[in-house]
């Protein structure tokens, strides 16, 4: 989708294939994969600069709809950095401030979407014959539950970054 926005910016029109799999190279450290994600969340605020998602005439209704949830992201990060664990604390000290028990259902709702985006991923990449590698369930629940606490600094810096035109060092 992202190079879907970068292709309008410069005038080539890419229309989205619905079965396309893209793959990528992990970052092998810890710091690769920050800088990483500092990068992607830098150019996702660049692309939103660039180009005026509501009154882009190049693109449809349901692009604009996906593309206004990605101006979410930088919120949930901040959310994810500040609100969560100062209302985890608030918890514990029995104070519900921030966070009530209703949370769980929230946490329980991401766990099945999570799981959705799983099996609908295995499934596409079955269809085209692509090796499946095993993951740990635990691995999952990991990557679902601390992944996005673990890099929204990351995220924050980027978007940070590229909002106040701090200069680009990759």
């Amino acid at each position: 989708m992202f190079i879907k926005v970068l292709k309008i910016v410069y005038s080539n029109i890419v229309h989205l294939h619905i079965d396309s799999i893209s793959f990528t190279e992990v970052p092998s450290t810890f710091k690769g994969l920050f800088r990483q994600r500092k990068r992607w969340a830098r150019g996702m605020i660049e692309a939103f600069k660039k180009v005026l998602v509501l009154t882009s005439k190049q693109m449809n209704w349901k692009f604009r709809i996906l593309m206004l949830f990605n101006v979410l992201f930088p919120f949930v990060d901040l959310a994810l950095l500040i609100f969560v664990p100062v209302g985890l604390l608030f918890l514990i000290f029995g104070n519900s401030l921030l966070i009530g028990w209703l949370t769980l259902f929230v946490v329980l709702l991401g766990l099945i979407l999570c799981l959705v985006i799983e099996v609908r991923r295995c499934n596409a990449l079955r269809q085209v014959e692509c090796k499946l590698e095993r993951r740990s369930f635990f691995a999952f629940l990991f990557y679902v539950l601390l992944y996005a606490f673990i890099l929204a600094p990351a995220c924050i810096i980027g978007y940070c970054s590229e909002l106040f035109n701090v200069r680009k060092k990759w």
